[in-house]
């Protein structure tokens, strides 16, 4: 599973994605991202056909294969079965496939950060990171990591200042998200061995000020900027 989480994390880096939506389990990596506005210059609507492919498809596509050009080339699947195009791509060999929509097929309860916000993702990447090295201490400790599944969701920030947001420079203000980005940890399926190990296998893989918010009996919340791996527990 370190793997996979690893995996992603690279995709989310070098393709420079915004996860809209992000699920990891023992099926892989799935997410899902707004088309880079490089692509989005030509825009159309369907139908398609062969003969008719969404420009914003074909520049994404050359748009993954510019920046991910060192990794294994991915399969591409051109969705313009609808209203509005999609891209699909598939990274194989590391278990991972991007979902690519254009602005107006992005659900409305999902968040979409303003143009040049990178503290999100960044944020995300990290507890990614935390969270492979984690399962790894645990799968050397125990001989194989445990089985695990990630979702990420954006609920309110519950610490979000408005007020100091406002104070900052107009062009600063969109550097405080009023959103967390909250990737929930499945463990249903570890054993009380496996869980006490990565409890503490986590303990060990946060940064220095970081703290360990205890949920029930076995859940936590760790909080990474403007990202927190959570276990609601019981």
């Amino acid at each position: 599973m370190s793997s996979v989480i690893d995996a992603t994390r690279g995709v989310l880096l070098e393709l420079g994605i915004h996860p809209l939506a992000l699920a990891i389990d023992a099926g892989g990596a799935r997410l899902s991202a707004v088309m880079d506005d490089s692509a989005l210059r030509t825009r159309s609507r369907g139908p398609y056909s062969p003969e008719n492919l969404p420009p914003e498809a074909l520049e994404m596509v050359d748009a993954v294969l510019l920046r991910g050009w060192h990794r294994p080339r991915p399969e591409f699947t051109i969705e313009g079965g609808g209203k509005w195009p999609g891209l699909l791509v598939q990274f194989h060999a590391e278990w991972v496939a991007v979902r690519y929509v254009v602005p107006e097929a992005v659900p409305p309860e999902l968040y979409v950060p303003p143009p040049g916000q990178v503290t999100l993702s960044g944020d995300i990447r990290l507890a990614l990171e935390q969270l492979a090295n984690s399962l790894r201490i645990v799968g050397r400790h125990l001989g194989a990591e445990p089985p695990l599944a990630l979702s990420l969701s954006y609920p309110d920030d519950p610490d979000y200042d408005e007020a100091r947001a406002e104070s900052l420079p107009e062009e600063w203000r969109d550097v405080l998200p009023p959103v967390v980005a909250a990737l929930d940890i499945d463990r249903s399926g570890f054993t009380r061995e496996q869980r006490e190990a990565h409890d503490e296998a986590l303990r060990q893989a946060l940064y220095g000020g970081q703290g360990w918010e205890q949920l029930g009996r076995t859940g936590f919340r760790v909080r990474t900027g403007y990202a927190c791996l959570r276990d609601g527990g019981t």
